[in-house]
């Protein structure tokens, strides 16, 4: 068991194969959220899944453990209370869904139990992209915490880069990357 938790909303493949796997060997555990009840329900069964890299110096495999898997769709207090204890929130659900993941990260920054503030970053393909959710998130928060928001939340615009090739027809949760990545 870790002591730092990241929620990450997102368990495709970059999702598990990059953001996730970054959080892993940065000693996170993670704590993956989504609507899509395959992915969710294939994550709760299995304990671990691999992420192999490609390149053309040969193939390397990585073990992506200690996570956990919430449905949001079903168990959003389970959310936010996990955001409300966690040191992270990542998402890599494209830009267009940012909107909807927004109200339920500010419920879990208005009932926030750590004494540091959550550290808010999206992993998506568009500039600015944690601004954008930021903005979404102001407007579910209550008046303390907006008032308060620097000691809840701190959010950084991020560009990240790795490629995620076209996966195995049977591969289930495993994922494979390209080695190149920023």
């Amino acid at each position: 068991m870790s002591d730092k938790k990241a929620i990450h909303f997102g368990g495709g493949n970059i999702g598990r194969g990059f953001v996730a796997e970054f959080l892993h060997k940065s000693g996170y555990e993670v704590v993956f959220v989504d609507v899509m009840d395959s992915i969710i329900e294939s994550l709760q069964k299995n304990k671990s899944y691999t992420v192999t890299e490609i390149g053309e110096d040969g193939d390397k495999t990585f073990t992506i453990d200690n996570y956990r898997a919430i449905n949001s769709k079903h168990e959003e207090a389970k959310v936010i209370e996990e955001i409300a204890t966690a040191d992270t929130v990542t998402c890599a659900v494209g830009p267009n869904i940012l909107k909807f993941i927004a109200p339920v990260i500010a419920k879990g920054i208005n009932d926030r139990k750590k004494n540091t503030p959550l550290a808010v970053i999206a992993c998506e393909n568009a500039i600015g992209a944690t601004d954008t959710l930021r903005g979404f998130i102001e407007k579910s928060l209550s008046d303390e915490a907006k008032k308060d928001i620097k000691s809840r939340a701190r959010f950084a615009n991020s560009a990240i880069d790795r490629i995620v090739p076209l996966q195995d027809p049977n591969a289930g949760l495993n994922v494979k990357i390209e080695k190149f990545y920023e």
